[in-house]
């Protein structure tokens, strides 16, 4: 039975897109040289391609070469970053796309169905490899370009980065709508807004900090985008206003996970589901965790042999109005592992969060530099509180769990695209225990 990854191949070459102005296959291009050096290094179908600390066109490149050879493309910032051995002994395809051929045994990893791997956030939790099926691809493709109305010349730029899963189910998914993309890096504000302004871009799928930074720019032509969406993080009342102000079009939101891609779309908080999802709870007019019904089966991740299924705990508590929209409250938030012992920590959040002045909270266990078998509880918060008010506000939680160690600072240090970055709040907590 075919994988489907070669028709996804074909399908993106045979309509003629343009990458950055020029088709991906064109007389002097890298992609046949690409394929040819994959196959004589040994790639198989089913086999894993990482695509080690690629970007912007070279990305879409490599990915679209992978699957042409029915291979799985796993997108990862850089080398030393994948998160599990088979993965790391897997063909390599690096920055000048070069290709390294593996270095392990060939493992059945169980991927015939699978389009794409990609690394979770880890804004919650250690990454994972997730799998994404080609199905749930072309179901994705299918919401971008009906919540886009995506048509034949539109030019869609996607300066965000690709190796995450919301820049690229976007790039793809216009591709996959025979739609061509501009996917040159961020730079500047300037260099881009210019483009918009000249009309040599018609959609943009931006990042809510990259949105921000282009209302800040001056007016220099007279074309307008004819849609703009704003995925990978919240977007407020005053950006999506300053938004309109500037460029004349609303900011639409995007909302979707590495594990399902893009499920919602629309103008008030997360959007609507779009396409062939459904939202199995929590019931209009309700709050709680957002569980959906979804067109595609679910692969789950890397190393998971539970069989695929269609419903998805999106692990985000949200609520769901009567007319049908969606507004994200908060993740929800597990026990941490405190010493040994599963402490529950939602009364501590909660506490913060309440507290005037504290716009997000973030909780972590980190060992001791000094007796690392000891571990302390950590609050990094986000905002401009009274350190009154939060000393009050955690004494209020008497046996309950303990009491963590607060660390305040104006802006929490995110991702790419907007994820509280976990790797950098250690490292501030742990730079602000050695000031102590």
């Amino acid at each position: 039975m075919s994988s489907g990854r070669p028709e996804l191949a074909r399908r993106i070459l045979s309509q003629g897109v343009r990458v950055d102005g020029e088709t991906l296959d064109a007389a002097g291009s890298p992609f046949e040289p690409l394929v040819d050096s994959l196959g004589r290094a040994g790639v198989r179908p089913g086999d894993v391609v990482v695509l080690s600390g690629l970007e912007g066109r070279a990305l879409v490149t490599a990915t679209v070469a992978a699957w042409r050879l029915d291979a799985v493309p796993m997108p990862v910032p850089g080398a030393g970053v994948t998160a599990d051995q088979v993965v790391r002994d897997a063909c390599r395809v690096t920055g000048d796309l070069s290709v390294v051929p593996r270095t392990g045994e060939r493992g059945d990893l169980a991927l015939a169905t699978t389009a794409v791997l990609h690394l979770s956030s880890g804004s919650t939790d250690r990454p994972k490899v997730t799998r994404r099926g080609v199905a749930s691809v072309l179901y994705e493709a299918t919401g971008y370009r009906t919540g886009l109305a995506l048509v034949p010349g539109d030019r869609v730029a996607v300066p965000v980065p690709l190796v995450h899963s919301f820049g690229w189910g976007v790039a793809m998914g216009a591709l996959l709508s025979g739609v061509d993309i501009e996917v040159t890096p961020f730079v500047r504000a300037g260099t881009l807004a210019r483009r918009i302004d000249s009309g040599a871009v018609s959609v943009l799928a931006l990042t809510p900090p990259l949105a921000r930074l282009l209302t800040a720019t001056r007016r220099g032509g007279e074309s307008r985008p004819r849609a703009a969406m704003a995925g990978a993080g919240r977007v407020g009342d005053e950006l999506d206003t300053a938004f309109r102000e500037r460029f004349g079009v609303p900011l639409l939101r995007g909302y979707g996970c590495s594990e399902t891609g893009g499920t919602f779309f629309g103008e008030r908080g997360m959007g609507r589901p779009v396409f062939g999802v459904g939202i199995l709870r929590p019931p209009p007019g309700a709050r709680g965790e957002l569980v959906l019904r979804l067109p595609a089966p679910v692969e789950g991740y890397l190393g998971d042999h539970a069989p695929p299924g269609r419903e998805w705990r999106s692990g985000d508590i949200v609520r769901h109005d009567a007319d049908g929209s969606v507004h994200f409250v908060e993740r929800v938030r597990g026990p941490l592992r405190l010493n040994g012992r599963f402490v529950r920590t939602e009364s501590v959040e909660k506490s913060l969060r309440a507290v005037a002045g504290v716009r997000d909270v973030f909780l972590l266990v980190l060992p001791r530099a000094e007796s690392p078998e000891c571990e302390d509880f950590h609050a990094v918060v986000e905002g401009e509180p009274a350190e009154a008010d939060l000393i009050a506000a955690l004494s209020g939680n008497g046996g309950g769990p303990p009491v963590p160690r607060v660390l305040v600072c104006r802006e929490m240090p995110r991702t790419t695209v907007g994820k509280p970055d976990r790797n950098a709040l250690t490292d501030m907590v742990r730079k602000g225990r050695e000031a102590a």
